[in-house]
């Protein structure tokens, strides 16, 4: 028997966001891979500054540094102020390498910590990184009184040592990670959820399942559909068959349909789509453009006298709080009317 249309549509999506899936997961290992290896090797294995060609390898391999000083010049330090509370300070110091100044910055926890050192050295930990325009116009706005800008650039290197715990070299990666478990859990409940949603209509339909799908194969195919991807509205069924969403309703089963808009600061707006079953399934779509919706939202208008169109706070109220009285008015008002 020749694959149907509708579920070669459902195979291809399944298909696609199971590879979609593992690619997240692989790409979530190899993040995870390449954490602990960093960690381990800042932990275990740092670059060693004891001399100038130690420090010239550290910069140009990008390694996670450990540079032992005794002697420091202090150059400043700048707050970040929010709402006239200071919310971070960054402390900036000089250390004298090859008669040039590496310029160092050192949280405030951590300079504090090296001002009231009572040893002859202190240990600084961090990772090099380029001197931007902004962190350059800092330097120069707080050296003003000594140096001009010309004998700044002369005396100091254009690499900066960020002091910093070995996770703290990771954070970029621990959000990169985050954000991609956060789709990967959206994903696996999308699969789960378009699964579970085949199962119950298999098991709707029972043996007579193979049948029900040629039917609605044959309505899709059908040139008077209303087709608003992702939803199609055939003769008898509302059908939703896409990447991240998968039903198969009669419209005689729909009680409920309504837009929403969100308008956000006065100047945008979002439009979405809300559709409610007789088995308390709700369903919410948001990528649909406001005038395909306006089109599903007409077409339902004309269907009004067998389901209810439009939203309301009373409706939307009664609905959360008394569902089954709801559906029992439904049933009352326009499921007896079918």
């Amino acid at each position: 028997m020749e694959t149907l249309q509708f579920i070669e549509r459902y195979n291809k999506n399944r298909r696609n966001s199971i590879w979609g899936l593992a690619i997240l997961l692989i790409v979530e290992v190899i993040l995870a891979i390449m954490c602990l290896i960093s960690y381990d090797k800042s932990t275990n294995n740092p670059a060693i500054i004891n001399d100038f060609e130690d420090f010239n390898k550290a910069i140009a391999n990008n390694e996670y540094a450990h540079l032992e000083i005794s002697d420091y010049i202090d150059l400043g330090s700048v707050q970040t102020k929010r709402k006239n509370v200071t919310f971070s300070e960054t402390f900036y110091i000089g250390i004298n390498i090859n008669d040039k100044i590496l310029v160092v910055s050192i949280k405030n926890d951590d300079y504090y910590e090296l001002a009231e050192n009572t040893s002859p050295t202190y240990l600084l930990k961090g990772r090099f990184g380029k001197i931007g325009n902004e962190l350059h116009g800092t330097l120069e706005e707080l050296l003003k009184d000594i140096v001009t800008p010309e004998e700044l650039n002369n005396m100091m290197y254009d690499k900066l040592l960020s002091c910093e715990i070995p996770t703290d070299t990771l954070t970029s990666k621990f959000i990169i990670m985050s954000f991609i478990f956060f789709i990967i859990i959206i994903r696996i409940y999308v699969i789960y959820k378009k699964s579970r949603n085949f199962q119950k209509l298999r098991k709707q339909h029972n043996t007579d399942f193979d049948m029900f799908l040629e039917k609605v194969d044959i309505e899709i195919k059908n040139k008077n559909i209303l087709e608003k991807d992702p939803i199609i509205i055939t003769e008898n069924y509302i059908i939703s068959n896409c990447s991240h969403e998968f039903f198969v309703y009669p419209k005689s089963d729909l009680m409920w349909v309504y837009k929403e808009v969100t308008r956000y600061n006065r100047v945008f707006k979002s439009s979405n789509i809300t559709f409610v079953f007789a088995d308390k399934s709700k369903y919410e779509f948001g990528t649909i453009s406001d005038k395909d919706i306006n089109e599903i939202i007409e077409y339902f208008s004309r269907y009004g006298s067998k389901c209810i169109v439009g939203y309301s706070n009373e409706l939307n109220k009664m609905y959360k709080k008394h569902t089954n009285a709801f559906i029992q008015q439904w049933r009352n008002k326009y499921k007896d009317a079918q």
